[in-house]
């Protein structure tokens, strides 16, 4: 099984090497995700959006296209190249800021961005550490949207081997932490069947 989770940890934990690189330059999988992320966060050209968990930046792109400024952020060196590789306009325009970083400790300054988000990341982080860094960053009157698999997943979607080497989140658990993180109105909708869509905002 140690072969088992070093395949986690370069594909998907810390994506790495030319086959994460080739995986993630844009997981096509992942677009109905975007898709039900980018209609949740309703952007527009006054918001200033942080992704955690940027990977292949494909998810950056369609957000960038709406108008909004932008900060993606990945602890993966790989993911990092590839998002700023794929938005290399934006990046020179000053449109798109990518760091890289761990999504428990970010050097961003408080109360900075309008809206933030995080898709497929809740499974390898300390959930409430994230929590807290994302309303730290977060503006008063920010929105927070956060994607992740529910617990129990189809095994098309998650076969046994990976589902055992991941985190899940109950509904109940999910806000719970949102509100000790100190987020209001915190809502998990089920979604797709296997998905859990999590909104919630910052008030001060």
């Amino acid at each position: 099984m140690a072969l088992f989770d070093l395949f986690i940890d370069h594909l998907l934990r810390r994506p790495r090497g030319w086959l994460a690189r080739m995986m993630w330059r844009d997981m096509k999988s992942h677009h109905e995700i975007f898709n039900e992320t980018l209609t949740a966060l309703n952007l527009t050209h006054d918001d200033h959006l942080l992704e955690i968990g940027c990977g292949g930046g494909t998810f950056a792109a369609r957000a960038l296209a709406l108008g909004c400024r932008m900060t993606a952020v990945d602890h993966s060196a790989d993911m990092v190249a590839l998002t700023t590789s794929a938005n290399a306009d934006a990046v020179r325009e000053g449109r798109l800021e990518v760091i890289e970083a761990a999504a428990e400790s970010l050097p961003l300054p408080d109360r900075h961005f309008t809206c933030v988000t995080a898709m497929n990341v809740l499974f390898f982080v300390s959930v409430p550490a994230l929590l807290a860094e994302l309303h730290r960053v977060l503006a008063p009157g920010g929105r927070l949207v956060l994607h992740t698999v529910a617990p129990e997943p189809p095994r098309s979607l998650m076969p046994a081997p990976v589902a055992e080497r991941v985190r899940f989140h109950s509904d109940t658990e999910l806000v719970s932490m949102l509100e000790a993180a100190g987020f209001l109105q915190p809502r998990v909708q089920q979604v797709g069947g296997a998905f859990q869509l999590v909104t919630a905002s910052r008030l001060s």
